[in-house]
């Protein structure tokens, strides 16, 4: 190293970054990598000259970029040593990119004057690929009077268990009913066998649900362990969100990783109504509606309808007008009602219906299109395709995921759905018409068509659905014999009238913020958050539109938190996990950092390292020019003098 020491004599001018995410919390003996880190950086501390420049900042401290000055460097020992204490394992932490440049800055704003010390940025991080994110994109470039020293405190071969998620299915809950969490549970280094928990939160004593479960997980690999708990029905009217820790009891190096938290809403299945002239009819239909398990279903006769109140039909979310041949006209008033009221009807035509009782003033206010005339493909020829969807619709996007993804029964060309016989219809004007047929040389014609009616739509099909034969041992259409698409497409259409929405998802990432939609009926601000590490005044959620979602910042720390509005009832309940990407331990390559931060600036520790003495091993410092080149000075001169001399010619002297 030349004349340059660490010494008590040699002034630097020093920032150091600790990486304090939850990685840092894997323990080695009793100690973690941050208590690692901080061990050697106060050795290293005690060979520095008292008269050094010295900030430090970790990866959760917030920042202001290009705001780094005079102010930042701290004044004596006791703030260095108080600063370093006071750095704790947190899920704030950002990246090692979201300090780096403000660290540049800070030693670039010593100035350039002869009197600056020698620059260092030391970084202490367990070289994990989540605590080196964003760095390769950064554009971040070390001036050369910077001296970049990265020391290595990670476990070269951690050995221990993860929960890597969770799931809970299905979502919302059913009071009353039964739900499967679904863990991932993620094994590094060795054998783990360990005892999970799973309970639900804030159960009475006397009714607390909680199971328990061991497994052994293999060496470096993952397991899925499924727990069946009954949903409980509501303690207070209102609540209408479940909650659930799961955690491995046995212990390991990092007890970070070994919880996981869950949060799912809770409500009773929507209810839907099938009316029908002969009860038989709708059967395969409703079996369909009940294999998939999302609705409760009834029939009652078509003629419920007719001297139903709209308090009759209040606890239905839809109702399926199933192949009724002959409406009466008062009935349409009793639908009409029920849908501009928010509800969703499905209207399927029978092979026997009479069009004019679907002509009348009242039936074009609910139907999407007119019923013209029956039509039958010939015998031996092949059906019209149903081919041709909108699939940017919220009923049919999920179609396009499935042939995208999961290569579903039927869009195979031999099971593709089809027509023999359907009803020809001309779309109304305020009709969108969703699905086509596609008949010979490629003309369209709708089987399926929307339209909204007040606060609710309805869906109008074409051709029958009751799995009958149109003819001898000729069907309607193949929904129902060939594939599941008859099955799926009761399902997906129920749920779009039922006001089927994304399920919110309740699960986020600690450092995100969490966004909650929260229900019109349910806006009465002021909204407080509570849960790990809020105060009372820290609590306050600031709320604009009840429209706009509530975006929640005071939510840090793994666990479990609810959402209170004004009457301190709740309102919405969420959970925050640590990444999954923080539990990987596997660390990036020495060469990944290098090639951004300088060659042989990583120093790895190991374990019962000392820091001095592996810089001192492998650092070199700057090479000055300027002593170099006063040594060299004379030489190059006497260099030039010899040159000179041998190519210069004489001038001849005038006679």
């Amino acid at each position: 190293m030349g004349d340059f020491s660490f010494g008590r004599e040699q002034r630097v001018a020093a920032v150091f970054i600790f990486d304090n995410s939850p990685s840092m919390d894997y323990k080695v003996g009793e100690k973690n990598r941050l208590d690692e880190a901080r061990q050697q950086a106060l050795k290293f501390l005690d060979e520095m000259s008292p008269e050094s420049k010295v900030a430090i900042v970790d990866l959760a401290d917030q920042r202001e970029s290009g705001k780094a000055g005079i102010q930042d460097w701290l004044p004596g020992r006791r703030q260095i040593d108080q600063k370093l204490q006071s750095i704790k394992i947190s899920s704030k932490a950002s990246f090692i990119t979201s300090q780096f440049n403000y660290a540049l800055k800070l030693l670039e704003s010593l100035g350039d004057s002869d009197d600056v010390p020698p620059r260092f940025l030391f970084v202490f991080s367990d070289r994990t690929q989540r605590s080196w994110e964003g760095m390769a994109n950064s554009g971040i470039q070390v001036p050369k009077n910077v001296s970049v020293v990265y020391i290595d405190v990670g476990e070269d071969k951690p050995a221990e268990v993860a929960i890597d998620r969770v799931l809970v299915e299905p979502t919302p809950v059913e009071p009353g009913g039964k739900m499967q969490v679904r863990l991932n549970l993620r094994s590094v280094g060795m054998e783990h066998k360990s005892l999970v928990e799973c309970q639900l939160e804030d159960q009475p004593a006397d009714k607390k649900i909680a199971d328990k479960k061991s497994l052994v997980v293999p060496k470096d690999q993952s397991t899925e362990l499924v727990f069946e708990l009954p949903v409980p029905k509501p303690q207070v009217p209102g609540v209408e969100f479940i909650q659930i820790v799961s955690k491995i009891n046995s212990s390991d190096a990092w007890a970070g990783n070994d919880i996981r938290y869950a949060t799912v809403s809770m409500r009773e299945k929507p209810k839907i109504l099938i009316l029908a002239s002969d009860a038989k009819k709708p059967r395969i239909f409703k079996a369909a509606l009940d294999a998939v398990g999302a609705f409760q279903t009834e029939i009652k006769p078509w003629d419920f309808i007719l001297g139903a109140k709209i308090t009759d039909l209040v606890n239905f979310r839809v109702i399926v007008m199933f192949q009724v041949d002959r409406p009466e006209a008062g009935a349409w008033g009793n639908l009409e009602a029920f849908v501009k009221n928010g509800g969703g009807l499905a209207i399927i035509p029978s092979g026997t219906l009479v069009s004019t009782t679907y002509e009348s003033s009242e039936a074009q206010r609910l139907l999407a299109g007119s019923y013209q005339s029956l039509e039958k493909v010939g015998e031996g020829k092949q059906g019209y395709y149903l081919d041709v969807f909108d699939y940017s619709h919220p009923m049919l996007a999920p179609f396009k995921e499935w042939i995208a993804s999961a290569d579903p029964d039927f869009k195979r060309p031999e099971l593709m759905p089809f027509v023999n016989g359907r009803w020809k219809v001309q779309p109304l004007a305020d009709a969108m018409v969703l699905g086509n047929y596609l008949e010979e040389g490629g003309v369209k014609s709708p089987a399926f068509m929307e339209k909204s009616v007040g606060e609710g739509k309805v869906i109008q099909f074409t051709t029958p659905l009751d799995g009958t034969e149109m003819e001898k041992n000729r069907s309607w259409n193949n929904y129902w014999k060939d594939s599941s698409f008859g099955l799926i497409l009761a399902d997906r259409t129920c749920k779009y009238l039922a006001g089927e929405s994304r399920v919110p998802d309740l699960q986020f990432s600690s450092g995100q913020p969490a966004v909650l939609d929260i229900s019109p009926s349910d806006w009465r601000p002021p909204f407080k958050v509570v849960g790990p590490g809020i105060s009372n005044s820290e609590g306050l959620v600031l709320a604009g539109d009840a429209r706009a979602p509530l975006i929640i910042r005071q939510a840090i720390e793994p666990g479990n938190y609810k959402l209170l509005d004004a009457r301190d009832k709740v309102v919405g309940s969420f959970s925050m996990n640590i990444p999954i990407e923080e539990t990987l331990l596997d660390k990036i390559s020495e060469e990944t950092v290098e090639k951004i931060l300088g060659k042989g600036c990583v120093v790895p520790l190991g374990r019962n390292a000392d820091l001095t003495e592996r810089i001192r091993q492998t650092y070199q410092p700057p090479l000055e020019l300027m002593p170099w080149f006063l040594v060299l000075l004379p030489v190059l001169l006497a260099f030039e003098s010899l040159v000179a001399n041998k190519f210069y010619k004489k001038e001849a002297q005038p006679a």
